[in-house]
């Protein structure tokens, strides 16, 4: 039997009714030349269970011994895909309809020397009692049109927006195991410093599941763990090598209060941390107090952030 040209790689913890929703999902999709790898970190057997009623023969389930956790298992399931195409699926979202594998494929099929196709995404939020809010998200032409130019700029904002809003040809890219906050920006390092080309559309195929259990929830505004994955994610690529990536750093260095010795270890001129250092005082410290004065006199309704 050939190999299937889409691997559709599902990381899986503890939550059965959402697999079997993206399952679900996968189903009724008209393309079919796909496998499912869908390894799971859960601690009870309901995944299990549910894979043991609807099984089929594209899907592989592996259930980890132990839990490798969030990183790990997201790499195990990579580690087992035998497509030329990877299509990551966390398995909290889904195939937004029948056509979206189909269109996904499509982007990388007409579009031979791309690397990297991602595409628009339904945002889903969910309360207690199911489905509460969404709405669509895309990539801007003004983005797509920066990272065409140079894909470290990828460095300056993430909007490709998370793993499974992606499709990549095969090439051994993984999450870097080290990171936290950021790592779909580490494996879209990965699979892009080799062959930067990408492709996209802004159609919603795939719908994201939000809720408060996510992974990116756990880091708050200025989480350090943020800024960690930010200068790790600067020395690995060698962005200091860019203008913007170095302008960027010395932002994130202001922001988290690092200081020169950090900035110094990131290649970044005294002269530039000085004078960036002035201009952000002013407008975070001065104009944040004088503002926040008005405000309480009622001569301003709001403050700057």
């Amino acid at each position: 039997m050939p190999e299937a040209k889409v691997s559709i790689c599902i990381p899986a913890y503890n939550n059965v009714s959402e697999v079997e929703r993206l399952l679900e999902s996968i189903r009724i999709q008209k393309y079919e030349n796909y496998e499912i790898i869908l390894t799971d970190d859960s601690t009870n057997d309901e995944i299990s269970d549910l894979i043991g009623r609807i099984g089929g023969e594209k899907l592989r389930y592996i259930h980890n011994p132990e839990p490798l956790g969030h990183i790990f298992n997201w790499n195990r399931a990579l580690a087992e895909a035998k497509g030329e195409y990877i299509k990551i699926m966390f398995s909290d979202d889904w195939f937004t309809g029948a056509d979206s594998l189909e269109k996904l494929a499509a982007l990388l099929d007409n579009k031979p020397e791309a690397s990297l196709g991602f595409c628009g995404t339904k945002q889903v939020s969910f309360d207690g009692q199911g489905e509460k809010d969404s709405y669509e998200r895309y990539a801007k032409e003004w983005y797509t049109d920066r990272l065409k130019r140079d894909y470290r700029n990828l460095f300056l904002g993430n909007e490709i927006g998370a793993p499974s809003a992606t499709i990549y040809r095969a090439c051994n890219a993984r999450f870097d195991e080290k990171s936290n906050w950021a790592s779909d920006m580490f494996l879209y390092f990965d699979i892009l410093k080799n062959n930067p080309v990408v492709v996209h559309t802004r159609e919603a195929l795939i719908s994201i599941g939000i809720h408060e259990e996510q992974y990116t929830g756990m880091f708050k505004e200025k989480d350090i763990r943020k800024f960690n994955d930010m200068q790790y994610l600067y020395q690995k690529y060698n962005l200091w090598e860019s203008r913007d990536c170095r302008d960027y750093m010395l932002l994130q260095i202001l922001k988290f209060k690092q200081g020169w010795k950090m900035a110094k270890s990131c290649r970044i001129s005294f002269g530039s941390y000085w004078k960036q250092g002035v201009v952000w005082f002013w407008k975070n410290t001065i104009l944040g107090l004088w503002y926040g004065a008005m405000h309480k006199l009622g001569l301003r309704k709001e403050t700057v952030v």
